[in-house]
């Protein structure tokens, strides 16, 4: 006997005084996919599949490739950069650093060999630190050119971030988040654990003003940095795959290709906007000002404009909206009601666990979506709507 599939919901009460931000695509350039994505100014710096590639977004309507590298390493998973270099996770050859002084000719340097396949590398001061299936390490980088080893801690990661004035390293862990703390005792440096929160699987981790922000499967998990107790959480439409945080809000990267822009000026973190990216999602990252976002994906890179909405413009959106599905759970089929009214056209999408679009229509007063094809299982629904933005229902 088929077992039963369930729509998992959230309410949304939404007013028309919306939040001051807005997300707005203004262009994207093609590459093979990329894994990860630093900005320094009008350039961004993309890594995929054995090639390191600095994109200028000075037009960001037309974001044009400068110049690709390709060291010979294979896979870069991860890029981060200060001053002059580039460092980038090597996986199985350790760190790869870039010299990008010159933008139009950078040149590889130097492989860092470590421990474990490196998985993510962060900047913070003169430290560098990575993470691997094994340790996180911390480097110096006082000869920039060539990080050398300072100390490293048996805890696995796959993402990490510095707090350089704390001695902090935070860290999305392979059983829980947890977070480093280094000490300088006659020369000698040190690594120690100093918290940690849960003991699930998180793959992204960012810093915000107050909070420091983890991701893992459709969740995203605020906590403050001083003692990592729990602040707040928001449920994704789809796998996160990327995670960045400006002064105020992070921006999660949905799998799907969604990029959503949530509020942190209080605990509990608020949605306020989304836009489509080209491509799935893979990595994030927010320019010094707030004002670029700039998406790596599995279609290359897309350039985001992170604006302040006119005060006297608010957003048009419905006093109350919300959506229910009946039977739930259900055998084969079920009936989506909404309640409330748009007044421009809605579009309904559904999505696995994971983040793959299932199923995708016109949201009527009442649609009838057929699961007869699907299996058994929980799956999750966005309404999208040029009056309302793309809101999440789960």
């Amino acid at each position: 006997m088929k077992l039963s599939a369930i729509l998992v919901w959230a309410l949304l009460c939404l007013s028309s005084v919306g939040f001051s931000q807005n997300l707005l695509v203004r262009g994207s350039v093609p590459l093979t996919p990329r894994e990860d994505v630093a900005i320094v100014g009008t350039q961004a710096f993309a890594v995929g599949a054995n090639s390191f590639t600095i994109v200028s977004f000075t037009n960001p309507a037309s974001p044009s490739v400068v110049r690709t590298v390709s060291p010979g390493v294979g896979t870069l998973s991860a890029v981060a950069v200060r001053g002059d270099f580039a460092y980038c996770a090597g996986q199985s050859n350790g760190v790869v650093v870039i010299d990008i002084d010159n933008a139009a000719s950078p040149s590889w340097v130097r492989n860092v060999q470590a421990a474990a396949p490196i998985r993510d590398v962060a900047v913070g001061d003169t430290f560098l630190a990575a993470a691997t299936g094994l340790n996180v390490t911390l480097y110096g980088l006082s000869d920039p050119d060539q990080p050398h080893l300072l100390a490293a801690f048996g805890r696995a990661a796959n993402r990490v971030v510095i707090e350089a004035p704390s001695h902090k390293i935070h860290c999305a862990g392979t059983t829980g988040a947890f977070v480093l703390t280094w000490s300088v005792n006659q020369g000698n440096v040190t690594l120690s654990e100093d918290d940690e929160y849960g003991s699930t699987e998180y793959t992204n981790v960012s810093l915000a003003y107050e909070y420091v922000n983890f991701a893992q499967g459709l969740q995203f998990t605020a906590l403050h940095p001083n003692n990592y107790s729990l602040a707040g959480q928001y449920g994704a439409a789809g796998q996160i795959r990327g995670l960045a945080s400006g002064s105020d809000f992070s921006l999660i990267g949905l799998a799907t290709g969604g990029v959503e822009y949530l509020v942190q000026t209080g605990n509990a973190p608020q949605f306020s906007s989304s836009v489509q990216a080209t491509g799935g999602v893979n990595a994030l990252a927010v320019s010094q000002d707030d004002h670029w976002v700039l998406a790596a994906t599995t279609a290359g890179v897309t350039v985001i404009e992170n604006s302040p909405l006119d005060a006297d413009d608010p957003l048009p959106v419905p006093h109350e909206f919300s959506l229910s599905a009946y039977p739930n759970p259900f055998n084969g089929s079920t009936t989506v009601t909404l309640v409330g009214t748009l007044r421009e056209a809605a579009e309904l999408t559904v999505y696995d666990v994971i983040g793959r679009e299932v199923l995708k229509g016109a949201l009527k007063s009442s649609t009838q979506l057929d699961f007869s094809k699907l299996s058994a299982g929980s799956y999750l629904v966005k309404v999208s709507s040029p009056e309302a933005g793309s809101r999440p229902c789960a």
